[in-house]
């Protein structure tokens, strides 16, 4: 009996130890991390808790699965970008790090409220650029309109005379076509006139 309980005493001993060892070789790494990214990518969070260790898988979860936090984080982190974190593996071969890597990702891609509602209000963005764009136009239509009359207004004025311009041309009737005014003299004026170019 003595003996049965050293043999499995030691044998825990060897299990133990193995579990606290230990390792970086690339390709048990690999195989933890293709696990636990397939599990991610199917939401089988349940199941890539098995790729981490119970220390980290303790941290990260409420028993059974991800916390909410780290579903994201975890979403976040492709494979080729896990590969290059520096991850370990323990002696059953599951994933040491993966925490860190995880809060690493979540701290890069945190972003305040602000910046968070960028992109979301392009239509609104989009009716106050037309709204501005419909005031410039008006207000350019309305410029426009009012140098027009203001050139009409110069036209119509510079066909009156001035008080000084009557007193040294006559009135505005002289100024006005002769046939709007016929009368005797007119009409003798004309006929002297057209008469003397007949004669020449």
């Amino acid at each position: 009996m003595k003996k049965l309980l050293m043999g499995v005493s030691f044998l825990a001993m060897i299990i133990a130890g193995c579990a606290g060892t230990v390792s970086d070789d690339p390709e048990k790494i690999d195989n933890a991390l293709v696990g636990f990214t397939s599990c991610v990518q199917g939401s089988r969070w349940n199941e890539a808790l098995d790729y981490v260790t119970e220390s980290e898988a303790n941290e990260i979860s409420d028993g059974d699965e991800f916390k909410e936090e780290y579903k994201v984080a975890a979403r976040r982190l492709p494979l080729s970008t896990l590969r290059k974190a520096g991850l370990k593996v323990d002696g059953k071969g599951r994933l040491i790090g993966i925490k860190d890597a995880m809060d690493e990702a979540n701290e890069r891609y945190i972003v305040s409220e602000e910046q968070a509602k960028v992109g979301t209000n392009l239509e609104e963005m989009e009716k106050e650029h037309i709204r501005r764009r419909l005031e410039e136009g008006q207000r350019v239509l309305k410029q426009e309109e009012e140098a027009a009359n203001q050139e009409q207004e110069d036209i119509v004025y510079s066909n009156k005379l001035t008080e000084e311009e009557k007193r040294k041309y006559g009135s505005t009737r002289d100024l006005q076509a002769p046939e709007k005014f016929e009368d005797e003299n007119t009409e003798a004026a004309e006929e002297e006139v057209h008469g003397d170019y007949e004669s020449d």
